[in-house]
């Protein structure tokens, strides 16, 4: 079994960073690393692909990465009128631990009509840590949004802002059409459209539902709702979320205060929101490109190609048959409004059905397929189906932390460092639970959520490192492998025993944290040349020893075997000293301010 938290450990240039390739797809895809185990091209390209679908992240300590970078801390922002507000902002661990593979989706529904043309606007649905945190919950289980500005006013056949300060004025409320509350209440009544997408949103980083809207506005009566917040919108509410998702799963910025405004579409991440409501939203990589899979088969039928424009079969006699895609969706519109069921598609009765509204359908390809044009048209109702190799088949993600033992473990982790073990994760036999500082949630660590690090020795010694992180890891060493050059060759020097004998050198002249790592000589592969060589050593090898040996020349010699090759062959050259000449007769050097020495210049 895997571990939840291991380290790789080595000298530089072992490939640490190189094996959480593996580590992580053995944890996420253990199927895939076992049938492409030598092809690092695939590992890493279905590595890339679990990154961008959140289930791996990656970071890098460092002396001055804190806890609020790694869990949460406060960000100072300002609001609609100016003022100044703090939001806390989730670290990066914490992040992972709020991923849509980690949040719980409390409420899903299909959405009713096309929205790949749809706007998209930001809207908050009262303060989760104000006096009218209710006002979400409410709109949920009544399907609406409330706007709190305009009180009771009736806006309805409003067509302009001006419309809309006129009734502010009307209403006792004179106000300018420039004005926050008279743009929210314009684009809340006027500009937002049937058919149009809300996120909305948990302060400014975070958001927690997303709802379409599907009628026109109205102004709610006392008897149905108190006038702070009496503007309303009926609204199908396609996702809810506990706990909130991060920003990043939406948008490429964060959300501001401002209560209602539409999101920019250059802002919005459209494959992530096509994968969040299993609909095509006009995203570079529509879902009708992946709803079929290549050599899929269908109803005895098998894909061998899927666009956005095209979807191409073979018949079970061979033959390829190509329908377009515009077709299917067309099709699926039509049952999504009740107007169509796939049954009249397989009972050839979609022509008569549609007489009233009108169709530019081709009769003889929805009619001649009839046996295989149900399925077609239920896949793009319901979506792709989940494939292993596209996703994980749990919600497992992974941390890659790079130089972990380069940051203030302490400082970093903080109260977390107790809640990483097995045992104290969430449903765990002694789980437990903390209070956070900045936000005062109560969060614990999710039991599928794993933590590769990796360190590097010759920073730091596994002697030094922080006990409490010692003992809450397991430790994977990874050497200096010089077998990985047992055929690489330089004008006839094997250099697998050269970077063997060189390490035996510096293990006895320090210790074997500090050997070099056969990633230094993996160039000399392509390129076995003595320039590219001597390129490694001078500069590279060099002056990593100098740093080893903090500027013991001598020794650094001694690695280099300079002290047995004629001058002329030496890296390390010893000038003469002419002490006379630089301070005068009768002034007494020490042996060791003599000992000068210079890298020899490259020819």
């Amino acid at each position: 079994m895997v571990s939840l938290n291991q380290i790789f450990f080595g000298p530089p240039g072992t490939g640490k960073t190189y094996a959480t390739v593996e580590a992580a797809l053995q944890i996420l895809d253990p199927a895939f690393l076992q049938s492409n185990r030598g092809n690092r091209e695939a590992l890493k390209a279905r590595f890339d692909a679990l990154v961008a679908a959140e289930h791996v992240k990656f970071v890098t300590f460092h002396q001055s990465f804190s806890y609020e970078d790694f869990v949460e801390g406060l960000r100072a922002d300002t609001d609609e009128d100016g003022h100044i507000t703090y939001e806390v902002i989730p670290g990066v661990f914490k992040s992972l631990c709020s991923t849509p593979a980690a949040a719980r989706v409390t409420h899903k529904e299909s959405v009713s009509t096309d929205i790949s043309t749809s706007r998209i606007w930001k809207m908050s649905l009262g303060n989760t840590q104000g006096s009218d945190a209710y006002v979400y919950d409410d709109c949920i289980a009544s399907n609406f949004a409330l706007l709190g500005y305009g009180d009771r006013i009736d806006f309805a056949g409003c067509k302009s802002r001006e419309d809309v300060a006129d009734r502010f004025a009307a209403a006792g409320q004179p106000m300018q059409s420039g004005a926050y509350a008279v743009k929210a209440v314009t684009d809340f009544v006027v500009r937002m459209k049937t058919g149009d997408l809300l996120v909305i949103t948990d302060g400014n980083a975070k958001f927690r539902a997303i709802g379409e809207v599907t009628g026109d506005y109205r102004c709610l009566s006392s008897e149905q709702r108190d006038a702070d917040y009496a503007q309303c919108r009926p609204v199908k509410w396609l996702r809810t979320y506990d706990p909130s998702l991060p920003y990043q799963q939406l948008t490429t910025v964060k959300f501001t205060q401002r209560t209602l405004y539409e999101l920019a579409q250059a802002a919005i991440d459209k494959t992530k929101l096509s994968q969040l409501l299993n609909a095509d939203v006009g995203s570079h990589e529509p879902l009708s490109k992946t709803l079929f899979r290549k050599n899929e088969k269908i109803g005895g039928y098998v894909v061998t190609y899927c666009s956005g424009d095209v979807l191409e079969l073979k018949k079970p006699k061979g033959n390829e048959l190509p329908i377009g895609m515009s077709m299917l969706r067309k099709l699926a519109e039509h049952v999504r409004r009740g107007e169509l069921t796939l049954e009249d598609i397989a009972e050839k009765r979609v022509f008569p059905k549609l007489a009233a509204v009108g169709t530019t359908l081709e009769p003889n390809l929805v009619n001649g397929y009839n046996n295989i044009m149900p399925a077609l048209v239920e896949r793009v109702l319901k979506g792709a189906p989940v494939s292993e190799t596209d996703t994980p088949s749990d919600s497992k993600r992974v941390l890659i932390i790079d130089e972990i033992n380069r940051g203030n473990i302490s400082r970093i982790f903080g109260e977390l460092i107790t809640l990483i073990e097995p045992s104290k994760r969430a449903g765990g036999p002694e789980a437990l639970e903390v209070t956070l500082p900045y936000s005062k949630e109560r969060f614990s660590v999710p039991a599928d959520v794993h933590l590769i690090g990796t360190m590097n020795t010759a920073d730091r010694s596994l002697a030094a490192l922080d006990i409490a992180l010692r003992r809450r890891f397991t430790f994977i060493e990874v050497a200096p492998n010089p077998e990985l050059l047992d055929e690489v060759e330089v004008e006839g020097l094997p250099i697998d025993e050269l970077l063997g004998v060189m390490n035996e050198r510096i293990s006895v002249l320090l210790d074997r944290d500090h050997c070099l790592g056969h990633a230094y000589f993996l160039p000399l592969k392509s390129e076995p040349t003595l320039d590219r060589l001597e390129g490694i050593f001078r500069e590279q090898l060099i002056p990593l020893l100098q740093e080893y040996f903090f500027e013991d020349w001598q020794r650094i010699q001694w690695v280099l075997n300079d002290h047995r090759k004629e001058p002329t062959n030496r890296f390390l050259l010893q000038p003469d000293q002419k002490i006379s000449e630089l301070f005068g007769d009768g002034i007494a050097v020490s042996h060791h301010v003599t000992k000068r020495w210079k890298l020899r210049p490259a020819i």
